[in-house]
């Protein structure tokens, strides 16, 4: 087994993200991200006994190149014997009626068509590909809008599913970085696809991915990276330490408010 792969194993053992014969839906955009977690898990899954199912969304925003995004997901996911599952919408027509961003309109319209496979398909848990350097973007995405300290602290290994509270989302890659997956692509000849509005500095996330943290890792801190996510897991731990904390004193004042009554 390859370093990569007893790294990913040894996060879903440590983190208990996923069940030995569980079901687990795959979310997979076509980038090296998402099909380096679904190689990863697939390689992964007879020891395991998981029956993988792949999903992919299509947000129509890149024309011919989204629709070629769909077809290479949709043949690997043949070439593996998995189940597939697929949808679409026009994200820019649903973000201008309702009034937001296209990055919001593209969650939501993404995570509901990611739970509504999942029930349909009776899955408890979907994977997600987000990985380090999307943790380390989130933390200055955040923190330039004034995030506090649980929205500082980034994404969780594992969470409840915006959509139903009742699914889980799971991230097996949260430890590993862009360069390491896109190693394993390499070295696996696993086919992706570029996505080329990532380097487009129309959003502020491509920005900070493209302009901040390369001036900053070059002129300021070169181990940005470990220096950050560092700070994330601190921020993290005291920010649940202070909401375990008030559900506590929540809870003792509630049950003295009850014995009073009485």
């Amino acid at each position: 087994m390859s370093e990569f792969l007893q790294r990913v194993e040894n996060a879903v053992e440590k983190r208990r993200l996923l069940l030995r014969g569980q079901k687990i839906l795959v979310a997979v955009s076509g980038g090296v991200d998402s099909m380096g977690l679904l190689h990863a898990l697939h390689s992964l899954a007879k020891k395991n006994r998981w029956n993988i199912s792949v999903a992919h969304f299509n947000h129509r925003l890149r024309g011919h190149a989204s629709d070629a995004d769909e077809k290479l997901v949709r043949q690997t996911a043949a070439k593996l014997r998995l189940k597939f599952f697929a949808a679409g919408a026009d994200v820019k027509k649903v973000a201008a009626q309702s009034k937001i961003s296209v990055e919001m309109a593209a969650r939501k319209l993404r995570h509901e068509f990611l739970e509504r496979t999942a029930r349909a398909q009776k899955v408890s848990t979907i994977a997600l590909a987000h990985h380090a350097d999307d943790q380390i973007e989130l933390f200055f995405l955040r923190f330039l809008r004034g995030a506090g300290g649980e929205g500082l602290a980034g994404m969780k290994w594992r969470a409840p599913s915006p959509a139903d509270k009742n699914i889980t989302l799971v991230r097996p890659l949260l430890g590993l970085s862009k360069t390491e997956i896109l190693a394993f692509a390499r070295e696996n000849n696993i086919r992706f696809r570029d996505d080329a509005t990532n380097f487009f500095n129309d959003f502020l996330r491509n920005r900070i991915r493209n302009e901040l943290l390369p001036l900053l890792r070059k002129k300021y801190q070169p181990g940005l990276d470990k220096t950050v996510l560092r700070l994330m897991n601190i921020v993290g731990a005291e920010a649940e330490f202070v909401s375990e904390s008030a559900r506590k004193w929540e809870r003792r004042h509630l049950a003295g408010v009850l014995r009073r009554k009485r």
